[in-house]
């Protein structure tokens, strides 16, 4: 009989207090192998925003708001006939209190004390762009693999960090299978540790499908269905032919805004760790040692492969 389990919970990121290491699984059910094919070494990242230079506008102030070419960040100076005006924010100052009113939302320069004349405005303003991020090292070993990644924000900076987290994850083959745990409460889309010295596998998956098998007189079967996190099926195309359709398509198309090019260095994930080497207190009891001294090694037998675990043998 099998036992379908659906859980519905926040969107977000749950760790599970188990990691699995030697001995908790069932021998010869970790399948986990690491996959080039999802290999991503040149990525266009979409959504970032740059601010220009400041940008001059040319303004004839009457009764009526003056509309501006573009939504103005910081820093904005108004001038009329050579003279510098001061300037409030609409629906935040009190009229009567500043030569115009801005709306940046809208758009807008409102004036307030000043009612005529000519002069100009000047403000920054932001303006899309697509980042284009290269690992040259994954390039040469791998040949050059491009994904699109769209991120939910203005900010280009965030916008980098991301893609730049994004591409150092999956410039290299991506780790994913299945595993049998011997016991355990595991849910779908948790992250859990798997620290499996037998296989060299020491890292953090995400659970993508969790299957409890039931036969009578036996103990309930666990089946795992583990990928690397951060792996959305939303913002990766997996399929090649979508892959190259969406990328002669963002390559191509110019109206989303210049492309700012980074190269990706691995000198920017790299750290430097001090360590602080304190003395032993002496005392009467305290004995010197010589480490120059010759070692002796003892022999001793391991149990065989087909000993643990058995048909009848459990932990």
């Amino acid at each position: 009989m099998g036992i379908l389990v659906l859980h519905f919970f926040p969107k977000g990121t749950r760790v599970n207090p188990i990691v699995i290491k030697d001995g908790m699984y069932l021998k010869g059910s970790a399948n986990l192998v690491y996959n080039s094919r999802n290999i991503v070494n040149r990525l266009w990242v979409k959504g970032g925003k740059a601010v220009s230079e400041p940008f001059t506008q040319p303004i004839t102030v009457g009764a009526v708001p003056i509309p501006l070419f573009y939504s103005p960040r910081e820093p904005v100076a108004v001038t009329i006939g050579g003279m510098a005006k001061t300037l409030g924010v609409q629906n935040i100052d009190q009229p009567g209190t500043h030569d115009f009113l801005l709306n940046a939302s809208e758009k807008l320069l409102v004036p307030d004390l000043c009612t005529s004349g000519s002069g100009s405005i000047t403000y920054c303003y932001e303006y899309p762009i697509k980042i284009l991020l290269e690992e040259p090292a994954s390039q040469q070993k791998y040949g050059i693999f491009e994904d699109v990644l769209n991120v939910n924000t203005g900010d280009k900076v965030l916008a980098l960090e991301q893609g730049l987290t994004y591409l150092y994850k999956y410039c290299q083959p991506v780790l994913s299978g299945s595993i049998k745990p011997f016991i355990g409460v595991f849910k779908a889309g948790e992250i859990i540790g798997i620290r499996i010295e037998e296989l060299g596998i020491d890292t953090v998956l995400k659970i993508k499908e969790v299957t409890y098998d039931s036969v009578p007189l036996k103990p309930i079967s666990i089946n795992l269905q583990l990928e690397a996190p951060e792996r959305g099926i939303g913002t990766i195309l997996k399929d090649m032919e979508q892959r190259l359709a969406k990328l002669e398509k963002t390559t191509y198309q110019d109206d989303e805004g210049p492309v700012e090019k980074y190269i990706a260095k691995e000198e920017i994930y790299s750290w430097i760790e001090e360590t602080v080497k304190t003395e032993p207190v002496l005392a009467e009891e305290f004995r010197f040692w010589n480490e120059d001294v010759s070692y002796t090694s003892h022999l001793f037998s391991l149990p065989s492969e087909t000993l643990y675990p058995s048909d009848n043998l459990f932990p």
